[in-house]
């Protein structure tokens, strides 16, 4: 018999997150889900780490045992304006975005995985008032995916860059930016979380 694979997945109490989390537990993964608060999440290995402070992505991946994959999904979204910029907020979304991710896939990679993914955001790419450092933050997680994967071959290292992606509720929390949105994109509707 084979042994159990395992894959971490951050950012797994989150809509995509707990997406991901369900996929690979129905495909017979040992999942560990990294969140920021308590909640518990059935059939996976919750860790409880703020992802925010230098250093705590090598300490998750200390926390776990043996691991063959991870999946970088945790992000911080908040809206930053530019007239009101605080570099400690600016600070906080670059960590959670970029440098958690770099520190979980080197210490994964000592640890024997093989692949690593970063999940990125269309902001990327498409500039948008009060998203700027949030965007930047996903741009370079683009440009050291591509690094990352030069530099630690054999190891792979992929990036999906997403979408849109909601619920059901999302376009009566926000209606003018769902209705911009839909009216923009070929398919014509939002993504969801069991698509990534």
């Amino acid at each position: 018999m084979s042994k159990q694979r395992s894959i971490l997945i951050t950012g797994a109490g989150g809509l995509i997150g707990s997406a991901l989390c369900k996929t690979f537990i129905s495909a017979g993964w040992r999942v560990v889900g990294q969140v920021n608060s308590s909640k518990g999440i059935d059939g996976i290995e919750v860790i409880k780490k703020d992802l925010s402070i230098a250093a705590s992505g090598t300490e998750l991946v200390e926390q776990i045992g043996s691991i063959d994959c991870v999946i970088n999904n945790a992000a911080d979204q908040s809206l930053l304006d530019l007239k009101h910029y605080s570099s400690s907020k600016a600070q906080e979304i670059f960590q959670i975005n970029l440098l958690s991710p770099i520190e979980i896939i080197l210490a994964a990679k000592s640890k024997g995985a093989t692949l690593a993914i970063n999940i990125s955001s269309i902001e990327a790419l498409n500039a948008k008032s009060g998203h700027e450092i949030y965007g930047a933050s996903k741009s370079a997680l683009e440009s050291i995916t591509r690094s990352l994967a030069l530099s630690l071959a054999p190891m792979r290292i992929n990036g999906i860059r997403l979408g849109l992606i909601g619920d059901s509720k999302l376009e009566s929390r926000w209606p003018e930016g769902f209705s911009s949105w839909t009216n923009t994109v070929p398919a014509g509707r939002i993504g969801s979380a069991e698509e990534v």
